[in-house]
């Protein structure tokens, strides 16, 4: 199987990987000239099996021209190393006679947006978790290729179906918690969090890691906050940043986006705002994650625990060469304060009795 990486697969693994799309999605495909906006990101249903349930999608066309559209169902799923593919379904694959579109192609006239009902008809036999992307891309596309993950410029909505039935398990794990190094010169310091889902249904772990030096706290860092869901059986990895010490660098920014170097990486700047000096970080610290997730009754934790150091050199440096300075400073005033004494005792008048 032939895997390739698009602007329409881009953006939905990042609307699935949660915080960084906002409620509605714009991807541009300069190469085919359409321009379109979905919303809303990401649609999650419940439903008993047996039963019936629905949303609305909507789409717009943000380009200048009337384009006719269609809607494909795609299926979604994700491996342990945190990878999210979109396939077009198998003719295996049952749960694609579930879904029906109220309109399947149909014209999107130039900014305006438009409505598509998905209904969804559960069977009495579905179970636990099924997770699809509804496509919108242009009606001309190439035809679906069964097993084959998609290759072309469109977007895409990510639908999370819950079949309400017994047997159903939300359960989490942390396989690693690693910061990027064991010592820095200056913040911020970057966590990354691999999770894995080990129950049959989809779960959303999110909470904080906690920074300490020695007994005291010195600081907290929210992670996965707009709780980014794991797939059953898969892996995801959240990232969050330490940033609150003084220095620390700063990503340098043109307008929303990040400043690349040649390697592909965000360039940054060393910032130094001198109200923050009380915020000196150095030493030794310890991070310790606590997320929770919610298994359907209550919210079950999951911890971990890593070290590290701050060594900001550069500062230690000037210091030692600032108190040197001064040192030599004070040792010649006081020998010159000491030479003037015994000068003085030199030439103390003799008394003659």
């Amino acid at each position: 199987m032939k895997s390739w990486r698009v602007i329409g697969v881009a953006l939905l693994a990042m609307v699935f990987l949660g915080n960084v799309i906002p409620p509605s999605v714009l991807a541009a495909t300069p190469d085919q000239g359409i321009n379109l906006q979905i919303s809303p990101l990401p649609i999650e249903l419940n439903a008993q099996p047996g039963s019936s349930v629905g949303a609305d999608l909507r789409v717009r066309n943000a380009g200048s021209q009337t384009e006719k559209l269609q809607v494909r169902l795609l299926k979604v799923t994700e491996d342990d190393n945190g990878g999210v593919h979109l396939t077009d379904p198998k003719p295996s694959d049952e749960w694609v006679k579930w879904v029906s579109f109220s309109r399947t192609t149909f014209d999107a006239p130039s900014n305006q947006w438009q409505t598509v009902h998905m209904t969804v008809k559960l069977p009495k036999t579905a179970a636990f978790g099924y997770y699809y992307a509804v496509e919108f891309l242009r009606a001309t596309a190439e035809p679906p290729q069964g097993g084959k993950e998609v290759a072309r410029g469109a977007v895409a909505t990510f639908i999370l179906l819950n079949a309400e039935s017994p047997g159903a398990v939300r359960a989490a794990q942390v396989v690693s918690f690693t910061s990027s190094r064991k010592m820095y010169e200056f913040l911020p310091a970057n966590f990354t969090v691999k999770v894995r889902s080990t129950g049959n249904v989809h779960v959303a772990p999110h909470g904080n890691v906690f920074i300490s030096k020695g007994s005291k706290q010195v600081g907290s860092i929210e992670i996965n906050s707009d709780q980014g869901n794991v797939l059953p059986k898969g892996s995801r990895f959240f990232s969050s940043a330490w940033k609150d010490g003084f220095p620390h660098y700063e990503t340098k920014m043109n307008g929303n986006q990040p400043v690349l170097d040649k390697n592909g990486q965000p360039e940054t700047n060393l910032t130094w705002d001198f109200s923050k000096v009380n915020r000196l970080r150095y030493g030794h610290y310890t991070a310790k994650l606590v997320m929770v997730y919610d298994d359907g009754s209550r919210d079950i934790p999951i911890e971990a625990n890593l070290q590290f150091w701050v060594v900001p050199w550069r500062v230690i440096i000037a210091l030692l060469v600032v108190g040197i300075l001064v040192s030599i400073g004070l040792w010649s005033s006081f020998r010159k304060v000491l030479n003037v004494v015994r000068r003085r005792g030199k030439k103390a008048p003799r008394v003659f009795k």
